[in-house]
């Protein structure tokens, strides 16, 4: 009786790479790469702004993960945007909503809203870029400014 022996996966050989993308407009794929794994991360909400001592500026809401894999062609360029983040809201004001991340031939992340007034201070300060969690924080202090939310990105990886 035989032995079978079957072929190692094909990704054993290979080296895996990770990209972020956070600027720009295409991507290239790479020589030798059939696929590629991708994350798509929404831009964050900005946080609103404090109008009076009653009320505070409430965190913006992070952008939404969203992960795809595509069949690729070697050297193909593919198109994508980045979604920005949300401006932080004026004294009394809900911050600016985030932007939406696309990448062709995936399922687009949203950006998430704006905060909103709330009765607890947060510190004003903007959202980390590139983060999961990258919403505006609210504003602190009577009038105070909430923070800009953090831009959303993309995450690219393959195997060569």
């Amino acid at each position: 009786m035989g032995v079978s022996v079957f072929p190692a996966p094909s990704a054993a050989s290979k080296t895996m790479f990770r990209t972020t993308l956070t600027s720009g407009t295409s991507y290239t794929v790479p020589a030798g790469v059939t696929y590629l794994n991708v994350t798509l991360v929404g831009g964050g909400g900005g946080g609103a702004g404090t109008g009076t001592d009653v009320y505070v500026g409430g965190y913006g809401l992070g952008g939404s993960s969203v992960s795809s894999t595509l069949s690729a062609t070697a050297g193909a360029s593919i198109a994508y945007a980045i979604g920005a983040g949300g401006t932080g809201g004026a004294s009394g004001q809900r911050g600016g909503g985030g932007g939406t991340t696309t990448f062709t031939g995936a399922t687009s992340a949203v950006g998430g809203n704006g905060g909103t007034a709330v009765s607890v201070s947060m510190v004003g300060s903007a959202g980390v870029v590139g983060a999961i969690t990258n919403g505006g924080a609210g504003g602190s202090n009577n009038n105070g400014a909430g923070g800009a939310g953090g831009a959303g990105c993309i995450y690219v990886e393959y195997w060569a």
